[in-house]
């Protein structure tokens, strides 16, 4: 084989796409994730692409001089044009949102990567390039995403398509939408994912217990206001001591989603009874913990706060307060997520009767389109129950004059 012969068998292996999970023959998807819920099961795979790594090689290419000779030219874009451009957007808009946000976008992108590189390698699309990829890439990739993916998710993943494409100067996803309205994938309403009752019992009864008796208390007292409050994950988690007031039951939402945008970090919501005992210990634990450690706990800003090995106090990150959870499912037997706890609050509260407008009121929503279309909404048993009561009442008769 030549040394051009070579080069050319080189280059197809740098190309090869990873293995696509869809077509692998792997039918059973992993525990707890479903298509069916608006997320991709294999988002967290990084094989399926290189967006992870910041230093996307720099190649050379091959060009011809003045004189007609091939010299080498660099590729400012490197092997991976989608990726430098896709960190670059991850960079411009990290400061628009939150942490958790932040990653998500991240899965997204390196997800979206890994199918076009799937797409390039079986011949579906021309390029991975986003200032090159052409509208019939896109009407590919749309088919790929309508055809493994629920709506939602496809949905996603055209909006972020469509975020790096721009960001190279390329409008072919703008153009698509405008000429393909039709045919493009349409959010339908989801189920509403919550904790099912004897599953939010057990949680709740304290029945359980974690190795370290602070992580313990903190484990309990942070379901028992997740699931009596509604707090989104990372407003719970980034909680200040004096936000909690156990005399009104009432907890400040200091860090809210959107702070500084759409929400001014004032607002309170009430913490429902059943709550009580488990904060109260709670702050028992809390107050002893850290005078052992030679700490106020007055002086404390956290309201759950992590202990460093250098003997600071600060809020527990994102990936620790996961791991809890971890600790929790494995003593429990019960795998949830902490962003479950919001939806199982809602639609408790709306299963008793609360009205739509109280229970989003409490939730801090704006208006009860986006409480009934992800929080709570009247069950489908319920709402026939209530029609078949009206159908069998009797109907009082009115005399004719």
């Amino acid at each position: 084989m030549t040394g051009n012969g070579k080069k050319r068998v080189n280059q197809t292996k740098r190309l090869t796409p990873p293995v696509n999970h869809m077509d692998s023959g792997a039918k059973i998807l992993p525990e707890g994730r479903q298509f069916a819920s608006g997320v991709d099961p294999y988002e967290g795979d990084k094989s399926a692409s290189l967006l992870h790594r910041e230093d996307s090689s720099v190649v050379k290419k091959r060009s011809k001089d003045s004189k007609g000779r091939f010299v080498r030219s660099r590729n400012k874009m490197g092997k991976y044009p989608f990726t430098v451009t896709a960190n670059q957007v991850l960079k411009d808009t990290a400061p628009w949102y939150s942490e958790s946000t932040r990653e998500e976008r991240t899965r997204k992108m390196r997800r979206i990567h890994g199918i076009l590189l799937e797409l390039r390698a079986a011949g579906k699309i021309s390029t991975t390039s986003p200032s090159k990829m052409t509208e019939s890439d896109v009407i590919e990739f749309i088919g790929w995403c309508k055809e493994h993916l629920d709506n939602a998710t496809s949905i996603k993943y055209l909006r972020f398509l469509g975020e790096v494409l721009q960001a190279a100067g390329n409008n072919a996803v703008v153009a698509v939408k405008l000429k393909h309205k039709r045919n493009l994938p349409i959010a339908t309403q989801k189920p509403i994912r919550t904790i099912a009752p004897d599953q939010m019992d057990r949680l709740l009864s304290g029945d359980w217990e974690l190795e370290d008796p602070f992580l313990d208390a903190t484990a309990k007292a942070a379901l028992a206001l997740y699931l009596h409050s509604g707090l989104r994950s990372g407003e719970l988690r980034n909680a200040k001591f004096k936000d909690l007031n156990l005399g009104r039951m009432e907890i400040v939402v200091s860090k809210p989603k959107g702070h500084g945008a759409w929400a001014s970090g004032t607002e309170s919501t009430p913490v429902m009874p059943g709550a009580g005992p488990a904060l109260v210990e709670y702050l028992k634990t809390r107050d002893e913990h850290l005078r052992q450690k030679g700490l106020n706990p007055d002086e404390i800003e956290p309201l759950f706060p992590y202990l460093r090995k250098d003997g600071r106090a600060v809020y527990w990150t994102q990936q620790l307060w996961t791991k809890m959870k971890a600790d929790i499912e494995k003593v429990t037997g019960i795998r949830f997520k902490w962003k479950d706890c919001r939806p199982s609050y809602a639609q408790m509260l709306k299963d008793k009767g609360a009205a739509i407008e109280d229970v989003s009121k409490a939730l801090r929503h704006s208006s009860t389109v986006t409480t009934e279309k992800f929080y709570a909404r009247v069950r489908s048993e319920t709402a026939f129950s209530r029609l078949r009561q009206v159908w069998e009442a009797p109907v009082a008769k009115t005399q004719d004059r």
